[in-house]
């Protein structure tokens, strides 16, 4: 079985981790930080915009498998999928440039909404599939 969406879900967000992986390394090696976050407050975003994108990551990308799985690639699923990747690299980028930024605060509410629609729809799917 095929899992298109998901499949090119977790390969962007796969790169937006590996960039933001970067972008941490890239400011470590100019700041010559090796561990923590030095009081260097463009390094502690950077790494918390990391580490973020880390913390939501899985567990949409589970959620995703797991309903495209269930319920075949549809119009929902693309939706959602979008959304999130919309509002991950966002969030990111709202983060990146100030702490209070609007679309930091998109970023993370799109993030929670496709987070809790799809386990909302992934329940609905699996109660309807009995």
């Amino acid at each position: 079985m095929q899992i298109p969406v998901t499949a090119a879900t977790a390969a962007l967000c796969a790169l937006l981790i590996v960039g933001l992986g970067l972008r941490v390394s890239v400011l470590r090696l100019r700041h010559r930080i090796a561990l923590g976050d030095g009081g260097n407050v463009p390094l502690l975003r950077a790494i918390r915009v990391h580490a973020n994108t880390v913390e939501y990551v899985p567990m949409f990308v589970l959620l995703s498998l797991c309903y495209e799985l269930y319920a075949g690639a549809n119009v929902f699923l693309v939706l959602l999928d979008a959304g999130f990747v919309i509002g991950r690299l966002s969030f990111a980028w709202g983060l990146s440039v100030a702490s209070i930024h609007p679309a930091r605060r998109i970023g993370a509410l799109l993030s929670y909404l496709t987070t809790a629609l799809l386990a909302l729809l992934l329940l609905i799917a699996v109660v309807t599939a009995f």
